[in-house]
């Protein structure tokens, strides 16, 4: 599931020019044997990646061109919103299982297509796949997935004499850490207002949703309000930092060596170890009161209602989510692969010590991050007022009353 590291900050809009059609039934710039993509692309690098998942549903269907239609991640869901409506649509739509409610009524129920084309299901990631779920209908194929992580500074713990988080630890563990860190003139971690950090780390520390698990808003949830409290707690102690309206903030604070931890998902531990200069390391989101210890997320391939050529689509996107496929996406650290079988790839490239125990055990505890057909206007919510509770500015109950006031009743 790409996210900010990968996609946002240094993101490079560029779009690229649709293939001309080939064939000779063409409809809205598709035809049986031409097909656009959409999908979000941060740069060259970028591009390239994706290229070989189109050559790669080229190859396995004979006389088939799939184009991407590339844009960075934010404009991207701006531009789909408005494409879905129209004949310029692309026949793969690329999605985020959080943001898979706004658009069911453009993209197609694929349960009718699995079952015609006898695909079998339980090769997936079973958390990814009800990630891309809507109301018990599959709307996607997951290309991958993972539960939300901490990364750490191994070389920061170590010089202020701090015993490296374990897999499981808790939160008291966690402000031990950082008061121990404060005394050594360091601060142990940076926040993100973000949807999936925010709430994943109030899920950990109390159970706290804003969304509940059938994707029913809750905006004034007093466990969700109580967790925001409880991280205003740990910027007033020195051991966050304040928050930022700048998505790319608390990672780059991290990989700058300015805090020793922060909070972020697998799609982005291997460009994170990248650009560090420093061992790192990654572990569990610290756990309070609570059974369900962290969100997974993940994004996947579906059909727009606007493409002529489902069966043809249908088939692409099988091919761009095999084995083979996501697992040279998963050798090249771009993404934790939603195929079971291929996930030991993704451990094998990141060569990082301990994570393959840290996403067994936060896997135990996760649960699908569920989407709402509100989920952007409540994203933008959260990082206009849920920053005024982090950064101790205003309480939680009085932030999310804010929020609530400016959401569909």
């Amino acid at each position: 599931m790409k996210r900010r590291p990968l996609l946002a900050g240094a993101a490079i809009a560029m779009t690229l020019a649709l293939a001309a059609c080939s064939g000779s039934t063409s409809a809205g710039g598709q035809s049986a044997d031409a097909l656009t993509w959409g999908m979000w692309i941060s740069g060259n690098a970028d591009q390239a990646a994706w290229q070989k998942v189109a050559d790669a549903a080229d190859a396995d269907q004979d006389g088939l061109k799939v184009t991407i239609q590339g844009a960075p991640f934010a404009d991207y869901w701006t531009k789909l919103q408005t494409q879905l409506s129209s004949s310029s649509a692309p026949c793969i739509v690329t999605l985020q299982s959080l943001r898979a409610a706004n658009y069911t009524s453009q993209l197609v129920d694929l349960d009718s297509l699995v079952k015609k084309n006898s695909t079998d299901l339980s090769e997936f990631d079973q958390t990814a796949l009800t990630g891309m779920k809507v109301d018990g209908k599959l709307y996607a194929l997951p290309y991958d997935t993972g539960p939300f992580l901490m990364f750490y500074n191994r070389d920061m713990f170590k010089a202020a004499g701090v015993a490296e988080p374990k897999p499981g630890w808790t939160t008291a563990d966690f402000e031990a850490a950082g008061a121990a860190l404060k005394a050594k003139g360091k601060t142990l971690f940076a926040p993100n207002v973000g949807d999936i950090p925010l709430e994943s780390l109030i899920l950990a520390y109390n159970g706290g949703r804003v969304v509940t698990s059938d994707g029913t808003l809750d905006p004034t949830n007093a466990k969700f309000a109580a967790g925001l409290d409880w991280m205003a707690t740990l910027v007033k102690k020195g051991y966050s930092t304040e928050a930022s309206s700048d998505a790319s903030a608390d990672g780059n604070a991290f990989v700058n060596g300015q805090v020793a931890a922060y909070t972020d998902g697998p799609w982005s531990l291997i460009t994170q170890k990248e650009k560090a200069k420093f061992d790192l390391g990654v572990t569990t989101l610290p756990v309070g009161d609570t059974t369900e210890t962290t969100y997974s997320a993940g994004s996947g391939f579906g059909i727009s209602k606007e493409c002529k050529y489902p069966d043809q689509a249908y088939k692409a996107i099988v091919s761009m989510t095999s084995a083979k496929v996501l697992g040279g996406l998963a050798a090249e650290g771009r993404a934790f692969p939603s195929r079971t079988s291929v996930q030991q790839d993704w451990f094998d490239n990141a060569k990082i010590e301990g994570a393959d125990e840290t996403f067994a055990v936060a896997l135990k505890g996760a649960v699908p991050l569920p989407g709402n057909k509100n989920s952007d206007q409540l994203s933008q919510l959260f990082t206009q007022y849920a920053i005024q509770a982090v950064n101790g500015q205003e309480s939680g109950a009085k932030v999310l009353s804010d929020i609530a006031g400016q959401l569909p009743q």
